[in-house]
Formats: structure tokens, sequence, C-alpha cells
């Protein structure tokens, strides 16, 4: 009797360590699941983050090369300007000099 006992707890302890590694595996199977969508979701926020710095990144320099153009364009209107105002002090030279001239060598 003691023997079909001690085969008896034997077998239940099998069918016990049989039922409770199963449940582990399954636990871990679904944790396992778990952990890789959170791993894509964390993935997916990482790369969302990167795309919206770059995002506004682009928009700086965006931003910045508008200046730039506008800088470039007022600098272009001072040159304009500066020419102008060149000519007419190199056309009033030249008749300066010509008055200048004509008062130093009055005989000639």
């Amino acid at each position: 009797m003691t023997i079909e006992i001690s085969l008896l707890l034997s077998g239940i302890s099998v069918a016990f360590a049989i039922y409770f590694g199963l449940s582990t595996k399954r636990r871990n199977e679904k944790n396992d699941a778990r952990g890789d969508q959170k791993d894509a979701v964390d993935k997916a926020k990482k790369e969302t983050e990167n795309d919206t710095l770059v995002m506004i990144k682009l928009e700086n320099i965006a931003n910045d090369i508008k200046e730039i153009k506008s800088e470039n364009r007022d600098f272009r209107e001072d040159i304009s300007a500066l020419r102008e105002r060149v000519a007419k002090v190199e056309s009033s030279l030249k008749s300066y000099h010509k008055r200048l001239d004509g008062e130093i060598h009055p005989e000639e």
C-alpha cells in the first residue's frame, strides 16, 4: 500500500509540475508578446520624436534661408544706390576738375 501511495503522490507531483510548467510557458509567451508590442510602440515613439525634431530643424533652416535671401536683396538695393551715388560723385568731380583746370590755366 505504501508503494501505491508513493506512486500516486509521484504521479500527482508530475502532473502538477507539467501543469505549472505549461502555465509558466504560456505566461512568458504572453509577456514576450506584450514586450514586443511595447518595444514596437517605444520604437515608434522614438521614430516620431526623431522625425519631429528633424522637421523642426528643417523649418528653422528654411526660415534662416528666407532671412538670408531678404538680407541679400537689401544688400543688392544698397549696392545699387551706392553705384548711383558714385556715378553722380564722379560726374560732379569731372565738372569740378574742368572748372578747376579753367581757373588754374586761364591763359592757355
